[in-house]
């Protein structure tokens, strides 16, 4: 297995990286979505799909992902150190942590999935598993923590209200801005175009940038793609498989029966 990441290497140089979501968990739609040109394929683990704590789950997706030249970007239903090791070590090298509160939370997430950490062990183990290509790679300690990418969710106000303590977490990878829950939590559920709910992701982003940790979001209207790259979005989310199955059946339809 190829133990670089493009995905982190690419946020990470400053380029955008553009990915759909696959509710399908389909080895043939992710192969479809690299022959396509995506970065990545978002996998959500935290509201549907298998059981992330099937590791043979992913053999046949991360087999896809590698054949396709795209890196799979997964969403776990928490950091529980003991799923982040597992899912790790079956390939995967991007994870978000959904529902973060404390920056201590996503630092014993991050720690989890590295070798060393601060130069001290970290609490990721040694495997032999598919990340490891079945016992084969070099130098796969050092790889590793080259390659895995961690990054939070926040999505919550108690988030919000240990921001600067997250952000700077060691080896935190990058935020992702989830303005539904977002909403809910700030009392206005599902509007995510509310005053209050604009300024909070505002004031989000700003401390982002501060401290130089990379944003990622979800945006479906091309326009409203370029114009979050314009203000320093590096990684976005847009449309996947059901939405597009919807979408153009439904249109076809709709023009069959008129």
């Amino acid at each position: 297995m190829d133990q670089r990441n493009s995905f982190r290497e690419q946020v990470e140089n400053g380029t955008p990286v553009y990915g759909a979501r696959s509710s399908l968990f389909s080895p043939t739609v992710i192969e479809i979505y690299g022959e396509l040109g995506f970065d990545f394929v978002w996998l959500d683990f935290e509201h549907m799909g298998p059981s992330p704590y099937d590791s043979t789950v992913f053999e046949e997706l991360t087999r896809a992902a590698e054949v396709a030249d795209i890196e799979l970007f997964v969403r776990l239903p928490s950091g529980h150190p003991p799923l982040v090791r597992k899912v790790l070590d079956t390939g995967v090298r991007n994870i978000l942590i959904p529902r973060v509160d404390t920056a201590n939370e996503i630092r014993e997430a991050v720690k989890a999935s590295r070798f060393v950490y601060e130069g001290e062990p970290g609490e990721r183990g040694m495997a032999s598993g598919r990340s490891r290509t079945w016992g084969f790679a070099d130098d796969y300690v050092a790889t590793e923590d080259d390659a895995v990418y961690i990054g939070a969710m926040i999505e919550k106000t108690t988030a919000i209200d240990e921001l600067e303590e997250i952000l700077s977490v060691p080896e935190l990878g990058f935020v992702f801005i989830g303005p539904s829950d977002l909403s809910v939590q700030m009392g206005h559920p599902t509007d995510k175009t509310h005053p209050d709910v604009i300024e909070q992701i505002s004031e989000i982003e700003t401390a982002c940038r501060s401290a130089d940790v990379p944003m990622g979001k979800i945006e479906n209207d091309p326009d409203d793609v370029q114009k979050a790259v314009d203000d320093g979005y590096r990684i976005i989310r847009t449309g996947g498989d059901i939405s597009s199955i919807r979408s153009t059946l439904e249109s076809h339809l709709e023009k069959l029966e008129k």
